[in-house]
């Protein structure tokens, strides 16, 4: 891994290094039968970055979001009693297409933190429920899959006004469901309590994150040979 702590977030260096490359955003494009990725990254590889449009609109909420995520990173560290720095981008040297921008990183690069200040009900339907959102977990299995030393990664969900915040620890070896699913057979006992033909039922794929950072890997360099070859095709 290649940590980039001299490029600040949201700048146009910042936004030239993404170019080209599977973010934390993008990550889930990974785990799902689409071509949308493919799409995006190709377009990508077709043409030089233009930072006048790529830098990305950034609504109140946005800002509110950046405004209030040094004070997130402040009170996780004083949670885990780990100091989290800044970093622009983290760069995989698994597969030049993965990177992540992490919230915040330890001097070790051995524990990360992915903050969210999120609206008032968003938050409150995070401590209802008591777990990080579904759709946040691939950024999280991507900090492990860009950063082989990563032990552990921090979710917070933090709003000042709540009445607390939202924490989560994830280690390699956390089970999360990224999405799929799988048939299983179930054994069915009969009505004189013999065995009968096991049924089929469509259960989550659970797996550790582990299990996802290879299954990421591998799918993300099958995806650039695919560009690749794409790119020579559409040269002739």
């Amino acid at each position: 891994m290649i940590n980039y702590k001299d490029i600040e977030q949201n700048t146009p260096e910042w936004y030239a290094i993404k170019w080209r490359k599977i973010g934390g955003t993008l990550s889930k494009g990974l785990f799902v039968d689409s071509e949308t990725l493919f799409i995006d990254l190709l377009s990508q590889h077709l043409e030089e970055y233009k930072d006048q449009e790529e830098e990305g609109y950034m609504n109140d909420a946005m800002i509110r979001g950046k405004e209030l995520e040094p004070r997130a990173l402040e009170y996780i560290s004083q949670y885990t009693g780990i100091q989290f720095n800044n970093s622009g981008w983290l760069q995989s040297e698994e597969s030049k297409l993965l990177g992540v921008s992490p919230d915040g990183i330890s001097e070790c690069e051995e524990y990360g933190a992915e903050a969210k200040c999120l609206s008032r009900k968003e938050h409150t339907a995070i401590l209802v429920e008591n777990k990080t959102p579904k759709e946040k977990i691939p950024q999280i299995v991507e900090y492990f899959t860009v950063n082989p030393k990563f032990k552990k990664v921090w979710f917070i969900a933090y709003r000042p006004e709540s009445i607390k915040p939202f924490i989560e620890e994830f280690t390699r070896e956390s089970v999360v469901d990224m999405g799929w699913k799988k048939k299983v057979e179930v054994e069915v006992i009969g009505a004189k309590g013999t065995p009968i033909k096991p049924k089929i039922e469509t259960v989550t794929d659970w797996r550790t994150i582990d299990a996802w950072t290879k299954i990421a890997i591998e799918r993300a360099n099958k995806l650039e040979i695919r560009i690749e070859e794409k790119i020579k095709q559409l040269k002739f």
